[in-house]
């Protein structure tokens, strides 16, 4: 359900141009994903917390409600429609604050749960009752309130059990901020540099060759793997990054499309390597940001799994 409720709002963001009606209904199918989470979750309690229970159960239905209002209700305006999302959102995130209220979960699991909800409702009421509040600017609201959710969806279905996964898991966290924010901050802005891509890669790496200066090498597939799902973070994002965050209005859907590898021969831009500049394809591009991914799941799901088996490293002292 995480995983799903974050491709939508990613795709809501990515195509702000489409028609108002169009994002909405894209916005609902996401919050369709959290109101079956919050039923689930009511029905997993059910048989140790009955009030609960009923609460999850109750806001769930309530919520499902509502959306299926919003996509099957015709006439209803969309000043309207975007007030009932913020209403069913606001229900979620209280939600996650009496998911909270659980004695049976793990301490970090309550208040990962507790900071979502009080921001999922804070950032609702916002879009909800603030009056003069544009559609063009509620809605992607919405959205990166359904992205956090997402995320802390993910998070909590992880479930990590062992010091040295909470530990792994922080470092993932800290790798797709660094690479999604501070990393797209300065390539939005400082490509004239010399050698500018040299600098880059040596960029993403700078945090993670911590772990190899005082651990030695026995951790270097982790601390790569890391640097490298920070150049993800980088690649994957960066127009969406500088659309939401520093103002730039780039088409968001061709742009994904060269990163993807889906334009062929075209260049997207030109590797400055000091000694050595090449020209990066969309072909190329694409099988490189493919490969990144491949190595950077098998890594980080060795670590997560069975982290025994990697021996001892840094993350058992940290």
């Amino acid at each position: 359900m995480g995983l799903a409720s974050v491709v939508v709002s990613v795709v809501i963001l990515a195509n702000l141009s489409y028609a108002m009606s169009e994002l909405i209904l894209l916005l609902s199918v996401a919050l369709l994903f959290s109101a079956t989470r919050m039923i689930a979750s009511g029905g997993i309690r059910s048989s140790f917390a009955g009030l609960q229970a009923l609460g999850l159960w109750g806001g769930g239905i309530l919520t499902l409600a509502i959306v299926l209002a919003a996509i099957f209700v015709p006439g209803i305006s969309a000043e309207t429609l975007v007030f009932l999302l913020a209403i069913s959102l606001a229900i979620q995130g209280l939600g996650r604050i009496l998911h909270a209220a659980g004695r049976d979960h793990p301490r970090w699991l309550r208040g990962s749960a507790l900071a979502a909800g009080v921001v999922t409702v804070g950032l609702a009421c916002v879009a909800a009752f603030v009056p003069g509040l544009a559609l063009l600017t509620l809605v992607p609201m919405l959205s990166v309130v359904v992205l956090f959710n997402g995320l802390e969806m993910i998070v909590s279905g992880l479930r990590p059990t062992q010091r040295r996964q909470f530990v792994l898991l922080k470092l993932i966290l800290f790798s797709a901020l660094y690479g999604l924010v501070l990393i797209n901050w300065i390539d939005l802005y400082g490509t004239t540099a010399p050698a500018y891509q040299v600098w880059l890669i040596l960029t993403y790496m700078a945090p993670f060759g911590v772990l190899i200066v005082f651990q030695g090498f026995k951790d270097w597939q982790l601390a790569v793997s890391l640097g490298l799902l920070v150049s993800l973070m980088n690649d994957v994002g960066y127009f969406f990054v500088g659309d939401l965050l520093f103002g730039f209005h780039r088409a968001l859907l061709p742009w994904v499309e060269g990163q993807l590898g889906f334009q062929g021969a075209t260049v997207l831009f030109v590797f400055k390597g000091g000694l050595f500049n090449f020209n990066v394809t969309s072909t190329l591009m694409g099988i490189s940001i493919y490969a990144r991914m491949a190595f950077v799941a098998t890594i980080l799901y060795h670590w997560w799994r069975s982290p025994a088996a990697a021996g001892p490293s840094s993350l058992d002292g940290v």
